[in-house]
């Protein structure tokens, strides 16, 4: 009896093998390739190093929006760790100094350009008290030439009331 069960799970086993791989991979129709999972039937394999890679740079070269560089960041980190001995460990480790480098910079970059506006905001302020200050100016001169010219008719005026004073007092002695 026992050999019987025996040869009887051999037989399902052998069967269950087969039929898990039987089943052909799934075929990603867009262009050609096997699924990055690479189901076969009841068994899923982990990605390889070269599919970590290849999700990265899809991930990194997004053909709609912005790459994200975070999710590659953990892929990478996830092939470093799962395949220490891969030819694509050193790649993934500089891309990921690269990614860690370029997310610094898009930061500094929005910082500076922070800075700018606000810089071009209190120009623009400057700019604009710089004309309120020499209208103002204007103005201000404006009104002091006046006043200057009417002090110049003023003294003109004066002189000749007094050359007249000194006139009548000469004919008065």
């Amino acid at each position: 009896m026992l050999i019987k069960n025996k040869w009887l799970f051999v037989a399902f086993f052998t069967a269950f093998f087969i039929a898990g791989c039987a089943h052909s991979p799934d075929i990603d129709n867009s262009n050609g390739r096997q699924n990055n999972t690479q189901k076969r039937g009841m068994f899923t394999l982990p990605p390889s190093d070269a599919d970590i890679i290849k999700e990265t740079l899809m991930l990194l070269s997004k053909q709609e929006g912005d790459p994200d560089y975070n999710a590659a960041k953990a892929r990478l980190a996830a092939l470093v760790q799962d395949y220490p001995k891969s030819k694509w460990v050193e790649s993934a480790q500089a891309l990921t100094a690269a990614i860690d480098d370029l997310l610094v910079l898009q930061e500094k970059v929005k910082t500076q350009s922070m800075a700018l506006s606000s810089e071009k905001a209190e120009k623009a302020k400057l700019i604009k008290d710089y004309k309120y200050a020499e209208e103002r100016n204007r103005g201000e001169i404006n009104r002091l030439q006046q006043e200057n010219e009417q002090l110049k008719k003023d003294i003109a005026l004066l002189k000749k009331l007094e050359i007249q004073l000194d006139k009548r007092e000469k004919l008065l002695k």
